[in-house]
């Protein structure tokens, strides 16, 4: 019986995990483009199976065998879809690649292209102030005399002045992919930093100007993700209950000497 009060323990934290991630996945279902974090469970073996029927069980939760167990939480990078803003500092990646941000100093990447233009006209992600970088490292900054900015698919940036003519190349927007998705740490607001190398993406870039990356989360398929792990975490607690309740009549029905 404290067996089974075992596993739906194990069962009810690895729901109260799933949770988590799922919350957190439909908070962000308007964030630009975010990226749906995904739970993995491992089932394990009965404890008979693996240990044998003799050995006794542990005494705590996290070593005994049987149930399920988190393995570990991983990232679907899958490109959202493409919302038409029309803004000529939206950005979106079509495809695989990442934004590189920061400074030569200190980068990071995000696939977040919803920039604007800060005090002293530098071309800076609208969420955090920080400059987008160019292939050598550059930031961009736009003259003021200039009207408006084209963004080639490439990432070369160019303004134009009042009489709609270039005014010549401003820098090319780095376009990079890390060593391994894996690699990659959120930190927030569709952020990522890597402790990894760092690569510009194969093959040309594909800017997407005027547009920027819907979340990776679908609301439908998350809330009935989150009230099917709601029901599950819910029925370990019952489970436990029920076998508390079991075994407290048990006991009461042993004779005292």
């Amino acid at each position: 019986m404290i067996y089974g009060m075992y596993l739906s323990a194990q069962g009810a934290e690895a729901n109260s995990v799933r949770l988590d991630v799922l919350s957190n996945n439909m908070a962000n279902a308007n964030t630009t483009s975010f990226k749906r974090d995904v739970p993995i469970f491992r089932i394990n073996p009965p404890h008979d199976q693996q240990e044998g029927a003799l050995n006794p069980l542990p005494g705590d939760l996290e070593n005994h065998s049987g149930g399920i167990s988190l393995e570990t939480i991983t990232t679907d990078f899958e490109p959202g879809s493409l919302i038409t803003t029309d803004s000529e500092f939206d950005l979106a990646l079509k495809g695989q690649g990442f934004f590189q941000v920061g400074s030569a100093q200190e980068s990071f990447l995000t696939r977040n292209g919803s920039l604007s233009l800060d005090g002293d006209r530098r071309l800076v992600t609208a969420d955090h102030g920080m400059p987008i970088l160019t292939t050598d490292g550059r930031e961009i900054k736009v003259p003021l005399e200039a009207t408006h900015v084209a963004i080639t698919p490439d990432g070369v940036v160019t303004p134009f002045d009042t009489d709609d003519q270039p005014m010549g190349k401003l820098g090319q927007l780095a376009v990079v992919m890390p060593g391994s998705l894996d690699e990659l740490v959120k930190i927030g607001k569709s952020m990522y930093t890597t402790e990894g190398r760092v690569n510009p993406l194969e093959g040309p870039a594909n800017i997407a100007q005027g547009f920027i990356e819907a979340s990776g989360t679908n609301s439908v398929e998350e809330m009935m993700e989150l009230v099917t792990s709601s029901r599950m975490f819910e029925s370990n607690i019952n489970m436990i209950k029920l076998q508390d309740e079991s075994l407290g009549r048990l006991l009461q029905s042993v004779p005292r000497r």
